[in-house]
């Protein structure tokens, strides 16, 4: 199991990091192409895809198909039929409502968000093509919850690096034929459509050869299922309240340029974070096993190897990104945007909580009472967010956001840390050990780091790969000796072998 756990785990890590700098590559280039509006625009438009704002809907189809498929994969795959074929039902007639819904309304829309009558016809054309497609996506949810429950990851990042690849290269031939934005939407459209086929078809291949089949449910799986979406619909209220509803509160206060400016300073952050997403999702057929036999020993493991490992080799990443912030910007999107780097800083504290917190967060995702109390805690956190960006949105505008998103994170982590712990039976000094030990590695980087400028500072892409790498081995050589114990080193070894064994 351990080897499988980290096969995926490596999997979605390797994936996930070259289909999310394909990603920022892309931003890079339109922001500098077109302009902060156009980027915007496309913003505004992805949000309107169940991986945006509608994800507000998609009730947890894809992971607790995730769930159910791994708990079939136990022996009761007749139990498991019936509940993945609600889910896909319910994946289509939600996708099929709100097609109909973004088609009635996409002119309405380009009014609310101040499309520029230039841009207008295009901006309505692509919503109404968005929701064309919108049953294909819903459903691909369910392919996607399929596979990971199959633990078949590596379809899902190869069809996910695919798709980024045919994405930049698309916007590369918008932008050497001079070609209009609407030409970068299409495109991104097509991969989407193209993926979910894909993984449609592998899903039946893999379900072929066991008996998972759809079945009509029995009224104990009914229930369940309307249980566990019922309880994903509310965490996904306040996590589409949390992120993805940000977007479109900025095109409607002001225009697709704010939009854009908002992108670019919290895109970086973001991809952080969806990028360890995908490596906790990898995590969740593990737990369901570790639930259904009650495995309380291995669970604490699972938990507190995941609060420890992946902090002390990304948290000290991130304060390198954060240290190296304002040069990032000028390389990556232009020297005009550079002044914003505190904001991009402050930003990556986001992700730092989310790789403490994540993998244990995701391992209790099983039990009903800690999703329950963990969606309650959701909820606060996203009360905080906007009372605080309420508060200085007279001042700073769409950075109000920004700073209402990350001072949520960081107010609430201790909280959601305590909870998350006691429900593993591991003690709460935990977390703040692990917060010390990160607090002094990072003022011995910034150190070093503001020591080191005085003498050079990165203005091409070369050179600041090249600090960034040195910077990053200090960085971890840093977290070896100051964060890591003797167990913690030896159990790298241990999954080192683990991956190595046949």
């Amino acid at each position: 199991m351990l080897r499988r756990f980290l096969h995926n785990t490596a999997i979605s890590a390797v994936a996930y990091g070259i289909a999310g700098v394909l990603g920022l590559f892309a931003v890079g280039l339109i922001a500098k192409s077109y302009g902060l509006a156009v980027l915007g625009l496309i913003v505004l438009l992805r949000s309107f895809l169940p991986s945006g704002f509608l994800a507000v809907i998609d009730f947890g189809v894809s992971e607790i198909t995730t769930q159910m498929i791994a708990r079939g994969r136990l022996g009761d795959w007749s139990t498991a039929g019936e509940k993945v074929s609600l889910l896909t039902l319910i994946a289509l007639v939600t996708g099929l409502i709100s097609g109909m819904l973004l088609w009635l309304f996409a002119a309405d829309l380009a009014g609310i968000f101040k499309v520029h009558s230039d841009q207008s016809g295009d901006f309505i054309a692509i919503l109404k093509v968005t929701a064309l497609i919108m049953p294909i996506a819903f459903l691909g949810l369910a392919a996607e919850g399929a596979l990971k429950g199959f633990e078949q990851y590596s379809w899902l990042r190869l069809t996910e690096v695919v798709g980024s690849a045919a994405y930049v290269a698309s916007i590369f031939i918008a932008v050497w034929s001079n070609l209009s934005f609407a030409w970068i939407a299409y495109a991104y459209l097509t991969t989407i459509v193209a993926k979910y086929v894909v993984l449609a078809l592998v899903v039946c291949l893999f379900a072929r050869r066991t008996s998972l089949r759809f079945s009509c449910w029995t009224p104990a799986s009914r229930h369940d299922v309307a249980y566990r979406c019922w309880l994903m619909f509310n965490n996904r209220i306040a996590g589409t309240f949390q992120q993805a509803l940000v977007p479109l509160a900025i095109g409607a206060l002001y225009s697709p340029v704010e939009v854009g400016t908002y992108d670019v300073l919290t895109r970086l952050p973001r991809f952080l974070k969806t990028t360890m997403s995908p490596l906790y999702s990898a995590i969740l057929p593990i737990s369901a096993h570790l639930d259904e036999r009650t495995d309380v020993r291995r669970l604490q493991l699972l938990g507190r190897n995941g609060l420890v490992l992946p902090a002390a080799i990304v948290v000290p990443i991130l304060v390198v990104v954060a240290l190296f912030s304002q040069d990032i910007l000028r390389v990556w999107v232009g020297p005009e945007h550079s002044g914003e780097w505190p904001w991009l800083a402050l930003s990556l504290l986001v992700p730092a909580v989310t790789v403490m917190l994540g993998a244990g967060q995701t391992a209790l995702m099983v039990r009903s009472d800690f999703l329950r109390l963990n969606t309650y805690l959701l909820y606060l956190q996203v009360l905080a967010q906007y009372l605080v960006t309420a508060l200085t949105l007279t001042w700073l505008r769409e950075r109000a956001f920004i700073l209402g998103w990350l001072l949520s994170y960081v107010v609430f982590a201790p909280l959601v840390a305590h909870r998350m712990l006691s429900f593993m039976h591991l003690p709460r000094m935990l977390f703040w050990q692990q917060l010390a030990r990160q607090t002094l590695v990072a003022i011995v980087l910034a150190a070093g780091t503001i020591a080191s400028k005085t003498y050079t500072t990165p203005y091409t892409l070369p050179a600041l790969m090249l600090v960034g790498a040195i910077a990053c081995v200090a960085a971890w050589a840093l977290s070896i000796v100051l964060i890591l114990s003797q167990s913690d080193r030896a159990m790298f070894g241990k999954f080192a072998r683990a991956l190595t064994q046949r």
